[in-house]
């Protein structure tokens, strides 16, 4: 019994090798031949720079960006009945520079901020 999977193993093993001597022969054969000599690309810069510009002018067309130079904060200051007293329109961290404004502010208790505005109401 003993003898007979030592014959079993050998017979797997010639098997083995032949089929990968067999597939590695093929695949040389599938690989060999003349290789052909690429042709050397030359690149037209200054083309390819101009099509790039004509692209990005195009592509500014599509798309209407608008960007703010600058983001303003508004700052509101009501009365005790909920009138309107002052508006300011300043940069954000800015610093207000009207004296009337600053003593109003000063004054007012802050109550909310919403989006870049902020609101105070004046206390009596």
């Amino acid at each position: 019994m003993k003898k007979q999977f030592t014959t079993q193993r050998k017979w797997s093993a010639i098997v083995a090798l032949t089929l990968a001597v067999v597939v590695t022969f093929m695949a040389a054969l599938q690989s060999y031949g003349v290789t052909k000599v690429e042709e050397l690309i030359v690149y037209d810069i200054k083309g390819s720079l101009d099509r790039a510009y004509e692209e990005a002018l195009e592509s500014d067309k599509l798309f209407d960006i608008e960007v703010p130079s600058a983001q303003l904060q508004t700052i509101k200051i009501f009365d005790a009945d909920d009138n309107l007293v002052l508006s300011v329109v300043m940069e954000k961290d800015g610093v207000v520079e009207d004296e009337k404004a600053k003593k109003m502010l000063n004054r007012a208790e802050f109550l909310a901020s919403y989006s870049n505005t902020s609101i105070y109401k004046l206390i009596d």
